[in-house]
Formats: structure tokens, C-alpha cells, sequence
């Protein structure tokens, strides 16, 4: 019983010495602070890094999804365009006058291509219905710039009545004037895609056109 009570004592005594220096040294105190002030520092800073990591990575899928609707919001801007040069001409554009521009230019030996059949209102069979389904009708590729692809549907036309007049001019809009005239309206689909397989970014955007016969323009 006395040998434990003597090593008891000896560890007590061990501990309270220990402490005793611990707090007695100023050089510790000052040791444990300046490692304590490190460790947060660390983690500050790692915190810091990773923030600066996640907003550099929101602010590149920003840019992205903002370049792919820019390049939608085209496609919606020019289709009225080629429509209006379609109906004018006749024809599809050619490689010249629209370079960078693709069109569903499938058909049959002296038949009309399928766009110009679709722009127009003419009727297409089987083949020309198979080439619509699985082809763009207008399409930009720029590679990893950003793609374009737009969908053009007739849907409907209409007569509209005559409107009033003022110094010879319509009142009520585009096409509305003092004689009847026709509009035609075209349901357009325009898919902006940027970046590179499997990463990629799309932005779909839908619109109605009215091509109003005889009058530059439309709405």
C-alpha cells in the first residue's frame, strides 16, 4: 500500500510540475499561440482558395451559357432574313452571298430543295418530309465558337383587312394598310450550342415570324 501511495504521489507530483512550467514559461505560451494562429491562418487561406476556385468556375459556366444564347438569339435574328430572300428569289442563297450559313438543300432531279418547298407552301412527299425530319433546316457550324441550328415551320396564312391611312402610310403596324394584304407565319426554332462533346451548353430559343407579301420586314 505504501509503494502505490508513493508512485501515486510521484504522478501527481510529475503533473503539477508539468503544468506549473507550462504556465510559468512565457516562451510555451507564446509557442502554442503562434502555432494556434497558424492553423487558423491555414485554414483562412484554404478557404479563400477554394472560394476563388468555384467563382472562377461559375463565372466560366456564365460566359458559356451566355454564348450559347447570344448564338440562339442569332439564329431567331436572321431567319427572318433568309425567309425574306427565299420568298424574293425564289432560290435558296447561295454559297456566296451567305458563307457562313448551311441549308437542307436535298432534292429531287428538277424538283425545288426542300427548304425552299417548305418556305414556299409547297406540298413534299415521303423523301422530302425524311429529308426535313433529319436535317437542319439553316445551320452555322463554328466548332467549339459555337453552333447554330434553326427550325422553319409554315404554319398558317392570313388576309389582312385594310387599315387606315395616314400620308399614304399604314397606322397599325407593318403590312397593315390601306389595301388588303397576305402575311404568312412561320413558327422558328433556334439552338445555340457551344463547346465540345460530352461538354456541352445549349440554349433553345422559339419565336413566330409574319412575312407580310409585298412589304420588306415583318414582325
Amino acid at each position: 500500500m505504501e509503494h502505490k501511495r508513493i508512485i501515486a504521489k510521484i504522478k501527481n507530483f510529475g503533473l503539477k510540475r508539468f503544468f506549473s512550467r507550462m504556465v510559468g514559461n512565457d516562451r510555451g505560451v507564446v509557442l502554442i499561440f503562434a502555432l494556434v494562429l497558424m492553423l487558423v491562418l491555414t485554414i483562412i487561406g484554404s478557404s479563400a482558395t477554394m472560394t476563388s476556385q468555384i467563382d472562377l468556375k461559375i463565372s466560366g459556366n456564365t460566359k458559356v451559357i451566355r454564348t450559347s444564347f447570344y448564338v440562339a438569339d442569332g439564329g431567331i435574328m436572321l431567319s427572318p432574313k433568309v425567309i425574306s430572300r427565299i420568298i424574293t428569289d425564289r432560290a435558296l442563297p447561295t454559297a456566296l452571298q451567305t458563307p457562313l450559313l448551311a441549308y437542307d438543300d436535298y432534292s429531287k432531279l428538277g424538283e425545288d430543295p426542300v427548304l425552299l418547298k417548305k418556305i414556299m407552301g409547297f406540298t413534299m412527299d415521303s423523301d422530302y418530309q425524311s429529308a426535313d425530319d433529319s436535317t437542319t433546316d439553316i445551320s452555322m457550324d463554328k466548332g467549339t465558337l459555337g453552333n447554330m441550328a434553326i427550325d422553319i415551320t409554315r404554319t398558317a396564312t392570313q388576309y389582312l383587312s385594310g387599315g387606315g391611312l395616314e400620308f399614304a402610310a399604314g397606322t397599325e403596324g407593318v403590312g397593315v394598310g390601306g389595301a388588303a394584304s397576305a402575311a404568312i407565319i412561320y413558327n422558328l426554332a433556334s439552338r445555340g450550342t457551344v463547346g465540345s462533346s460530352p461538354k456541352t451548353t445549349e440554349s433553345d430559343i422559339v419565336a413566330q415570324y409574319r412575312k407580310v407579301a409585298g412589304v420588306a420586314g415583318g414582325r
